[in-house]
């Protein structure tokens, strides 16, 4: 069985981009990070001296073609420089001093440079890149360590990767270069373990291009690791929490399996490229990048904490704080490391940490404290500006596989499609976030997060545990001092336009880069790759005349974007609390969820009286002197556009209670309208408890959400910060707040609502033809007798069940669409789409479908439509009286003989008829809309579609093998 997750806690932290800038040749130092800049990290590099690896050496004179990854094309460009041994300015080899090139060119990551014909023993190679729209000031830099030497004086040529003949490199296997000094995962299959892997071309900008998939049943580097998970089965006893229902969604199931005390999580994203989930304890602050690696916190400016939050900065109106330090800085030593060097990958030998984009999740409500900036002042707003889309080159993007190794079916995995009708845990956080903690502590959801990342090609998958200290690409644990992988068991697949990743791994990890998960919050992000030609960014980039106009690649590790791509929630994996809601017309949410009134962080119950048509709220929280409470409503779970009500006590003891709207990353405002009445509210020992009532619907449209039988919202609970007695002004929220689970319905006691379920089948016995289009041939009435012969006395028999039919039919082999209608209570909606999945994919894994033929792996099933009715009153208990009839007054005559039992009969009856008569409706303008669309698409489908998916790319099914490019 499947259970939505009780609990989700939205994080209310908002960032900006980032820039990802890291040299590949000459090769950065250790660590080599590529988020450092001169706000956030000590000039001249970010990063000290001395903590691992060997210089590389250059020949004095020679001609370098400068190299580096790029995880975000921010406007501005690029200057390369040497520095001397204490840091100061030798040269400017990118053209004229303090000056910078390719400007113009966002995704240019290479530069040919002459180096001066002089030696220069413990040097460095500094690369400063700009990020105009935030600061014309704001600049990232990544160094390398080189010795310049003349000629033939120990100059390794291909640093250590190959051997030099006839004036040029000849590389070992993997390698590749004029210097060797790149390295790919993989030439062939035979890299990836032979049979159990493939080696893919993932066409990226940034090495390794060539990386290992591995089939199911395989993980590791190499596809090396047996593991026993060979399919995915989303009904049995996983939690779901939606992460994103604003298509293109994204979901998240999970279970403990407690004998061998792991946690399984399978993450379900619409969308071709990668995706991303991470976490850490609650409460972290900026003193965890000092710790891990200790070593490298001599580059962060204070020791590791942030000089100053970038969302204080913000509120001030700015997009970016102010950059503490020139890009040229001043001429002081580097500061060398008095400990040993950590052992690392030599210097020579680059092969590039993967450029994953960072899952810098945001779907939290955004602070309210935050202008609704998206550039820095001074920098031009340009449109974004995409490159032409050509489906034909992002297929040849998705279909390179190098070698033999072929994956084959290894038993149905189960992509189940969990279609929710509300909006879960998104938001649409925008700028730069200010993170946890108090003061100079403020920590960004990125810092110290233990991250899985795993993307997928067919029913291929390459799934790996990462760490990032910072805002950098996140790394995979080896990259981290004494970081192993912790995954026992990985499993990954494409099907019907969704990537599933699963992964398992213990609870307890001693792993410094791992976080154990235990009965408590943690800080939970979630991410996924941008989408071919539908890139988002903001503030907006141009890449139409660039060096890389595709500049995401499928599969390719970049900056993810904005909006529904990615976010965060405060979040219990092992929280067995019930959900936030208790009926249709009451409901409650606690915090801790198994605390006693007082006893209670927070604690919010409301109330629907359908005499009046308003719904009383009680709200509570505790440790707030001084310090403001509230709850609030969204019909997106974003914070803006929100009906937000809050209240305190006043110095003067008396409350204060207001109803307030937010529109964006901005104070909310209150509204010209105060539509809550019944004000109270009191505080004692530090617990403020405030009351209001407000209708379901206000009136008021532009300031006030409506609750009503079929319009339903998420529910925000808020601690606040300060405020002000006289002005009413309000800081933001001190603490994270909590959005609930699902969005509520807050309606009549007795509301029911019909319900339309819709399910897709595959069937693989029939070949699609025009015929099919047609629901007065005889091939489609045939067809369709034996797909309603087939599912509907499987479906009757759930409860509520009113009625079944066959929409139609499309291409893709042939796939046949039902809906089945139901009458439910309207806390059952969820359940009754959970019976029709189940149902339907009982009968596509047994085949017992009489005639027809199924494909074992597809069936997707999604509520399509709901609508309130009116629950019948009670029948009832006859009663007998001797009382004789009024012949002058009869009412009840005037029926017949009938008595009130028989009467309610009826009426029960027409109720009935009308429901079955809603329903027919609703199927028969649902049938008519999906026959219209047929009409559009009817020339352009053909029985090949069926090896696309909804993006238009080829893909290989779980029967099939990938194609190759």
């Amino acid at each position: 069985m499947m259970i939505i997750t009780s609990v989700v806690l939205l994080v209310a932290l908002t960032w900006t981009v980032d820039c990802h800038v890291r040299l590949t040749w000459p090769p950065a130092r250790t660590y080599s990070l590529d988020f450092l800049d001169n706000v956030r990290t000590v000039g001249p590099c970010g990063m000290p001296k001395g903590l691992g690896g060997q210089p590389t050496t250059l020949e004095a004179g020679s001609t370098q073609t400068v190299t580096w990854h790029l995880g975000y094309p921010h406007r501005g460009g690029i200057r390369i420089e040497i520095l001397n041994s204490t840091g100061n300015v030798l040269h400017t080899l990118s053209g004229i001093p303090n000056n910078w090139t390719l400007a113009n060119d966002t995704t240019a990551q290479s530069y040919t440079v002459q180096l001066p014909n002089e030696e220069c023993q413990n040097c460095t190679v500094r690369l400063l890149r700009q990020a105009r729209e935030w600061s014309g000031s704001y600049t990232f830099w990544s160094c390398a360590d080189v010795n310049i030497l003349p000629a033939g004086q120990n100059v390794s040529y291909c640093s250590g990767n190959g051997m030099w003949m006839n004036n040029k490199c000849h590389c070992k296997r993997l390698y590749s270069g004029d210097a060797c000094q790149y390295k790919d995962e993989c030439i062939d299959s035979s890299d990836c373990g032979g049979k159990w892997g493939s080696c893919v071309d993932i066409a990226g900008t940034s090495y390794p291009k060539k990386q290992c998939f591995c089939k199911a049943g395989y993980m590791g580097p190499k596809c090396q690791t047996v593991t026993t998970w060979k399919s995915i089965d989303l009904t049995a006893g996983y939690k779901k929490v939606i992460l994103s229902s604003a298509k293109p969604d994204y979901e998240m199931y999970y279970k403990v399996i407690n004998n061998t005390q792991e946690i399984e999580v399978v993450l379900k994203a619409m969308g071709s490229s990668y995706v991303a989930v991470g976490w850490r304890p609650r409460g972290a602050t900026s003193t965890c990048q000092e710790m891990y690696p200790r070593d490298a916190a001599r580059g962060l400016r204070g020791g590791g904490a942030e000089p100053e939050s970038e969302s204080e900065v913000k509120s001030e109106g700015t997009s970016e704080p102010k950059a503490e330090s020139t890009a040229e800085p001043e001429s002081t030593a580097e500061p060398e490391s008095s400990a040993k060097p950590e052992s690392t990958a030599k210097a020579e030998s680059t092969t590039e940490p993967e450029s994953t984009a960072e899952p810098e999740s945001t779907a939290e409500p955004e602070s309210t404290a935050e202008p609704e900036s998206t550039a820095e002042p001074g920098a031009s707003a340009e449109p974004e500006t995409n490159p032409t889309c050509d489906p034909d080159r992002h297929m040849n993007f998705r279909n390179l596989v190098v070698g033999t190794a072929e994956p084959e079916p290894e038993g149905a995995s189960e992509p189940e499609t969990e279609s929710e009708s509300e909006s879960e845990g998104e938001g649409e956080g925008e700028g730069e976030g200010e993170g946890e903690g108090e003061g100079r502590g403020l920590i960004h959801p990125m810092d110290c997060t233990d991250m899985i990342i795993g993307m997928a090609r067919g029913n291929l998958h390459r799934i790996r545990d990462y760490y990032t200290r910072d805002r950098s690409t996140p790394q995979e644990d080896e990259f981290w001092p004494n970081g192993q992988n912790s995954l026992t068991a990985v499993l990954g697949y494409e099907e019907g336009g969704y990537t599933y990743i699963g992964f398992r791994r213990k609870l307890s990890s001693s792993d410094n880069a791992d976080h154990s998960i235990s009965n408590s919050l943690l800080n939970l992000i979630w991410a996924r790759g941008q989408e071919y030609c539908n890139y988002r960014h903001n503030p907006p980039i141009t890449l139409g005349n660039t060096t890389e106009p595709h500049f995401y690649k499928p599969d390719e590790l970049k900056y993810h974007g904005h909006g529904a791509q990615r976010g965060a929630l405060a979040f219990n994996f092992l929280d067995e609390s019930k959900p936030d809601f208790s009926g249709p017309c009451t409901g409650e949410y606690k915090n801790p969820s198994s605390c006693v009134d007082l006893e209670c962080d927070y604690k919010a119950t409301w109330q629907y009286r359908e005499s009046t048509d308003d719904i009383k709220f009680n709200v509570q929280a505790a440790n707030t002197n001084n310090k403001w409470i509230g709850i609030g409503f969204s019909k997106d779970a974003a914070m803006a556009n929100s009906d937000i009500v809050v209240g305190w006590m006043t110095s003067s003891g008396q409350i204060s209670i207001t109803d307030r709207y937010v529109t964006g990353k901005v104070m909310p405002t209150i509204d010209e309208n105060q539509d809550i009445t019944d004000l109270e509210g009191s505080q004692i020992n530090g617990v403020t408890k405030i009351s209001f009532t407000r209708k379901r619907n206000t009136g008021d449209a532009n300031k006030d959400d409506a609750f009503s039988d079929t319009q339903c919202l998420r529910l925000f609970y808020a601690i606040g910060g300060g405020y002000n007695d006289t002005t009413k002004v309000i800081t933001k929220h001190a603490s994270t707040p909590v959005i609930s689970s699902q969005s509520i319905c807050i309606m009549r006691c007795g509301a029911r609502v019909v319900v339309l379920v819709t399910a897709r089948i595959r069937l693989t016995n029939y070949n699609h033809s025009l015929a099919y289009e047609n629901s007065e041939s005889a091939e489609y009435q045939a067809l369709e007798t034996h797909v309603t012969n087939t599912f509907k006395p499987k479906l009757q028999v759930l409860p509520g069940f009113k009625t079944f039919a066959v929409t139609g039919f499309r291409a893709g082999s042939i796939i046949a669409e039902m809906a089945v209608g139901f009458e439910a209570d309207s806390s059952k909606m969820d359940a009754v789409q959970q019976a029709v999945n189940a149902t339907v994919w009982q009968a596509v894994r047994s085949q017992n479908t009489g005639p027809l033929t199924l494909d074992s792996t597809y069936a997707i099933v999604e509520t399509a439509k709901m609508k309130t009715t009116t629950t019948p009153p009670t029948t009832p208990t006859p009663t007998t009286t001797n009382t004789p009839k009024d012949e002058n007054n009869n009412q009840d005559d005037k029926y017949g003989d009938l008595d009130k039992e028989q009467l309610w009969g009826m009426v029960l009856g027409l109720v009935g008829v009308l429901l079955l008569v809603v329903l027919l409706i609703i199927i028969e303008v649902f049938r008519k809309g999906r026959a219209n669309r047929r009409t559009h698409l009817v020339n352009e489908e053909s029985p090949s579609s069926s090896n696309q998916d909804i993006h238009g790319r080829q893909v290989v099914h779980k029967d099939t093998e990938p194609r190759s490019g």
